[in-house]
């Protein structure tokens, strides 16, 4: 194993993990935080918070907890969800690490207007800690939990709906396509469950844990697990279709274009593959210079993929068609990258982990410095 790789394995806990320890607590500094964007505000969970941020400017809006709570609430890692059809204005599903709660935050009539100090619900029912991100399926919402469980929550109410059992932490977010939801375990299985009743359809074992969320290309389903191996699934049996080796673990979640499906590994190796003939747009995997965890973006017209190096926290921009590779020269500080990066038409949006910039926006196209939070001292 690569010597740079150990500390990317301690920063991320995979030994705890894969060793099956109980009651193990992740550095409040060194996991990796989430969030997303929705109709022009940011909402981020900023560790010891969630905060929301105008997305063109990165004034700040509102947080949660307030100060009184926040020894008590938290800290978030899990990327905030925004139910838009819920109550008079929409309520946010965010999930504390520590107090192992989901809550669901009510919404003001405007970005700026913070939510109820008092929940519209909380779920207190998991064991285990809530890293993973949540999805919105119909009226319920899906996440997956430390104690490895999937739980299926009633929006309006947050009371369970069903539960499903896996044999180990699940880490990915669930995938929902026409009424199944795929569950991916470090247990090394994909599960499929029915929506409507959280019953099981089939499961599938795989050579390692799987900590990506599965994702449906050319009617099939496709997960990386830490076997170093790719699946190709179908959704209705199970049955594998094929697999492609390669060269180091698969953490990072896959994206697509049309039938493209773009992936890589720990080791730096970004993958373009052709699902339809199973053959790779590129002759060579292109190579980034870092570990690779979190799920690449495209650019605005999708003509570059945008992938982040965790040790050393640079965006690197990959042609989709060639493969070749342009180092983005950042002005702002880097801190390691593992989480997720997150994309509009305008902007790049970055959570970097051990700097005191908790959000960084960058132009999407130049990769200049559009804003920071909290905001540069003068």
């Amino acid at each position: 194993m690569r010597r740079w790789w150990v500390p990317v394995m301690v920063g991320l806990f995979i030994l705890v993990a894969l060793t099956g320890c109980s009651g193990s607590r992740v550095g409040r500094h060194v996991s990796w935080p989430g969030m997303s964007i929705v109709n022009g505000t940011v909402y981020a969970a900023n560790l010891e918070r969630v905060v929301a941020l105008d997305a063109a400017t990165g004034k700040w809006l509102w947080s949660y907890p307030n100060e009184e709570e926040k020894s008590t609430v938290g800290p978030f890692y899990s990327s905030p969800v925004l139910a838009e059809g819920v109550g008079d204005y929409g309520v946010l599903l965010i999930a504390g690490f520590n107090d192992k709660t989901v809550y669901a935050l009510r919404l003001g009539a405007s970005p700026a207007e913070r939510p109820d100090d008092v929940p519209a619900w909380s779920f207190t029912g998991a064991q285990g800690q809530y890293v993973g991100s949540g999805t919105i399926a119909g009226d319920l919402f899906l996440i997956g939990n430390g104690d490895g469980k999937v739980y299926a929550l009633d929006i309006a109410s947050g009371n369970k709906v069903w539960e499903f059992a896996t044999k180990d932490r699940v880490w990915a977010t669930p995938l929902v396509v026409d009424g199944m939801v795929y569950i991916a375990s470090l247990d090394h299985h994909l599960y499929a469950v029915d929506l409507e009743s959280g019953s099981e359809v089939w499961q599938v074992e795989t050579k390692g844990s799987i900590a990506a969320t599965p994702i449906y290309v050319n009617n099939h389903v496709w997960v990386g697990d830490f076997g170093k191996t790719l699946y190709q699934i179908a959704p209705d049996t199970g049955h594998i279709v094929w697999t492609y080796t390669v060269q180091d673990w698969l953490w990072s979640t896959p994206v697509s274009k049309g039938a493209v499906l773009f992936f890589a590994d720990v080791g730096g190796h970004i993958y373009a593959l052709n699902t339809e003939t199973r053959e790779f747009v590129w002759d060579t995997p292109a190579m980034v210079d870092d570990a690779v965890h979190a799920r690449p973006v495209f650019n605005a017209d999708q003509s570059a993929l945008l992938v982040a190096g965790f040790e050393k926290g640079g965006i690197h921009e990959i042609d989709v068609e060639t493969g070749v590779i342009k180092m983005w020269d950042l002005s702002v500080e880097k801190g390691r990258l593992p989480g997720d990066l997150t994309a509009d038409n305008e902007r790049l949006y970055l959570m970097p982990i051990l700097l005191k910039d908790r959000v960084q926006a960058l132009d999407i196209l130049s990769g200049s410095v559009e804003w920071v939070y909290p905001p540069t001292e003068n």
